[in-house]
């Protein structure tokens, strides 16, 4: 589970961090659904997977404006953590439709996919609110 940390985690910019917590409610939303297991757990999980694949594209998108706009010394290792991200979370997205996920699968890809988010966001993203404050 992730837990938004205003503290660590704000970019100074309010709309950039309510598409972090959206992204971070969804993710959480994704775990409880895995956990229960199930055909109706496995299609509720896969249409939270259709809003992540294409909300984080859109939020990375949003962001990386920002980052050039504000002139963050990490926009370039910004964007080509989103590729990363993106390349990691469309492997796990592609296995889940095909039916090739297993529980460890599962489990390990969701928890190298959260600690990235967290990661992410507290050491990357968060390095906007100083050029935000200029």
């Amino acid at each position: 589970m992730i837990v938004w940390d205003a503290e660590t985690m704000s970019t100074g910019l309010a709309l950039i961090d309510a598409q972090h917590r959206m992204l971070f409610d969804k993710f959480n939303e994704l775990s409880g659904r895995i956990s229960e297991g199930g055909a109706a757990s496995r299609e509720a999980a896969g249409e939270i997977l259709d809003f992540l694949q294409f909300y984080a594209v859109w939020h990375f998108s949003r962001e990386e404006d920002c980052m050039n706009q504000y002139k963050c010394p990490v926009a370039a290792e910004n964007k080509q953590a989103h590729k990363e991200f993106t390349k990691k979370f469309s492997k796990f997205y592609e296995q889940w439709q095909s039916g090739d996920m297993t529980t460890q699968l599962v489990t390990a890809t969701y928890v190298a996919l959260e600690e990235w988010l967290l990661r992410h966001v507290a050491r990357t993203d968060s390095q906007l609110r100083t050029c935000v404050k200029k």
